[in-house]
């Protein structure tokens, strides 16, 4: 009957519903799907700059390229400085500069620097300042009246050439003084609302410019506003900011504009983002009216010219024809560095120089406006199809499907970036993917951690009614012993389990091994099935002879557990109880059977279980004795120290012998035994 009933557990067990595990991982994946994509929507800037990190390892993987010969720097470094003295220089000194880049053929020069208070080095400033100040009077008469402002100076040069000045703007209230720049004027196509077009643009509030005669004396400008990602790293720069209805061009974008004579330009409002065009080109720019740009590999730079060598006339003639060239600062102190995601120290002035050489190649980077919404749904579809597809998949399909599935990803997003210059990350995908692979193996894991938990615990079981019952059978056949086979072993489990605590048996008394104790001592005397019943069961001393076949048990038992050994293999529990078969006869002083052991060398599971069942045996009736007291079961255990008993387990017995008697008195015999057990007498 119990095997009937072990063989359902098993058939139960082993009938997982397949559809059942099917539907819960289908609704694990779709419940993390679900998940991953409000964290996407709730954090989109997170998710940005994880996609910026990804998609800057794969820029830096596509080939490199030729940098485009059109734009220059003219930069002012160290070695002009020693030459003309410390920034700022007098205005003049910027015009002559301005002259020579002229003269050198530029096509339109764009000048990163703003100019904000008056050159105070100016004979009329210097007068200026002198009467307020001083309240003295300086004569200008010795000095040609065109020299006495260098601001107009500068101004009368940048309006006599193809030069564009700079400006900033401003996003706040502050009531700075306003200026009108000189731009390029720009016309915004749109198929929607302008407003709603425009919704994403920069507004400017407000805008600092030039001193006035420079201001007005340039014919055209452009801002120079500039701003990193939440990383710190720049990526992108506005090329177009609206102001006060109007749209304004960059400082890049306006010297381009310049040197190819184009007096307007046009962006057009797409869903999500703008297009530039310029001319037969067009750029794409984000919702923003940002331009992605296609930086300089790591070791590639532009060309740059020493202010020195132009003011020096050392430089060859027409050498930057139709070049547009930049002026800006690499000295120390002077420069700011603008970091992208390959050079750590990029120059505020090669920013202004990678959109020229963008322009001149034609080759943009572009991030659709939609590129987020597109990646979670791709990762949300994705998320989904694999639970779908391996919710019933082996270990090798499980991790195969979802790393083919990420390296498909990385390929097809470089393969788009290098055709078309679309960013398309695969960050949020793959991760989607290895979160899938993840879930997948927890949940595989664990239904496969249940089931061997319970096929453990049913096969636990059975052994334990297995040995229960094979134990039994011995006891079958000596009836007065009844719950002895209960009663010693929880003796020994209790028994161990106080010498646990003494450092001497702390590495031997284990949990587990206290465990299998437990489970091992009921098979002590099962070597009792190979004695004939008319020893076993004789009313009665035993006659030598007879004594000596009795002697034989141990030897049998430890002879049954080898052979099962040796089909199901030496583990732990066969050791111990092969141990307490063969041994739990053995005396300390080397008195017992079936070898003479001695001391120590008698294994511990059995002077432990030699105690246990001695102990038993004194409160128990048998053929040949009555049942003591467990006052008198108690001295006589106390007396058989250093001759029967190992004595280090006799103290400890001593200390808990109490719960020696309340385990007989859990599991008696009979009421007869209960009276006799708490007897005081010895």
């Amino acid at each position: 009957m119990q095997g009937l009933q072990a063989n359902r557990q098993i058939n139960t067990i082993s009938a997982r519903s397949a559809t059942k595990e099917r539907t819960q991982t289908i609704l694990a994946g779709t419940v993390l799907t679900l998940l991953l994509l409000a964290t996407g929507m709730k954090f989109p800037a997170f998710l940005e700059q994880l996609n910026n990190a990804v998609t800057d390892i794969q820029i830096g993987l596509l080939p490199e390229i030729k940098l485009s010969s059109l734009p220059v720097i003219v930069e002012v470094d160290e070695k002009s400085l020693a030459a003309f003295g410390q920034w700022p220089w007098p205005r003049y000194q910027v015009a002559r500069l301005l002259e020579a880049i002229q003269q050198s053929g530029a096509a339109a020069t764009g000048i990163d620097a703003l100019f904000v208070e008056r050159d105070r080095t100016s004979p009329a400033e210097i007068k200026r300042v002198m009467e307020r100040d001083l309240k003295q009077s300086l004569p200008l008469t010795a000095i040609e009246k065109t020299f006495w402002d260098y601001d107009k100076i500068l101004g009368d040069t940048l309006n006599k050439g193809s030069f564009v000045a700079s400006y900033f703007f401003t996003f706040n209230d502050q009531d700075n003084t306003s200026c009108q720049p000189k731009s390029a004027s720009g016309a915004l196509l749109s198929a929607v609302n302008e407003k709603q077009a425009t919704q994403h643009l920069y507004h400017a509030v407000n805008v600092t410019c030039n001193v006035p005669p420079i201001q007005e004396g340039a014919n055209t400008s452009g801002f120079i506003n500039s701003a990193p990602d939440g990383d710190g790293i720049y990526r992108k720069t506005p090329l177009v900011i609206e102001y006060k209805g109007r749209l304004y061009p960059s400082l890049a974008l306006q010297t381009y504009l310049t040197a190819n004579r184009l007096d307007n330009f046009l962006v057009s409002a797409n869903e999500a983002d703008f297009t530039l065009q310029l001319g037969k080109i067009q750029v794409p720019l984000d919702s923003a009216g940002n331009l992605r740009i296609k930086f300089p590999a790591y070791g590639q730079n532009f060309k740059k010219i020493s202010a020195y060598d132009l003011l020096s006339g050392k430089t060859e003639k027409n050498l930057l024809q139709n070049k547009i060239v930049f002026v800006g600062f690499s000295a120390a102190g002077l420069h700011e560095f603008r970091p992208t995601p390959y050079a750590p120290q990029f120059l505020g002035v090669e920013l202004h120089t990678a959109v020229i050489d963008n322009l001149a190649r034609q080759d943009f980077l572009h991030r659709p406006g939609h590129a987020l919404a597109s990646e979670l749904i791709v990762a949300s579809v994705l998320g989904l199809a694999l639970f779908l597809s391996l919710a019933s998949a082996g270990p090798i399909a499980m991790v195969a499907t979802p790393l083919a599935l990420i390296v498909s990803l990385f390929a097809s997003s470089q393969l788009i970036l290098a055709k078309t210059g679309m960013v398309f990350s695969p960050a949020l995908p793959t991760i989607t993917a290895l979160l899938a692979l993840i879930v997948l193996a927890l949940m595989k894991y664990a239904r496969e951690y249940l089931h061997a938990k319970q096929m453990t615990l049913l096969v636990s079981r059975t052994q334990d009614g297995i040995i229960g019952s094979f134990c039994s059978m011995s006891e079958y056949r000596d009836p007065e012993t009844g719950a002895h086979i209960q009663r010693t072993q929880t003796y020994i489990k209790v028994l161990a389990q106080y010498l646990q605590k003494n450092p001497k048996f702390k590495t031997q008394l284990t949990k587990e091994t206290i465990e299998l104790l437990f489970k091992a001592a009921p098979l002590h005397d099962i070597g009792k099935i190979g004695i004939r019943d008319h020893i076993l069961l004789k009313v009665g001393r035993l006659g030598d002879e007879e004594f000596e076949i009795m002697k034989l048990h141990p030897q049998i038992g430890a002879e049954m557990i080898a052979s099962v050994a040796k089909q199901a293999g030496w583990n732990p529990f066969m050791q111990i109880a092969h141990q307490i078969c063969l041994c739990h006869q053995e005396k300390w002083d080397g008195s017992g059977y079936p070898q003479g052991l001695a001391g120590e060398a008698i294994p511990l599971s059995a002077r432990l279980m030699a105690l246990a069942d001695v102990y038993d045996a004194l409160i128990s009736k048998r053929v040949y004795k009555p049942a003591f007291s467990h006052n008198k079961a108690v001295s006589i255990i106390k007396k058989g120290a250093d001759n029967h008993f190992d004595p280090v387990l006799v103290e400890a017995f001593e200390v808990i012998h109490e719960q020696f008697r309340d385990i007989a008195l859990e599991f008696l015999d009979s009421d007869e035994q209960k009276e006799t057990l708490l007897a005081d007498g010895e």
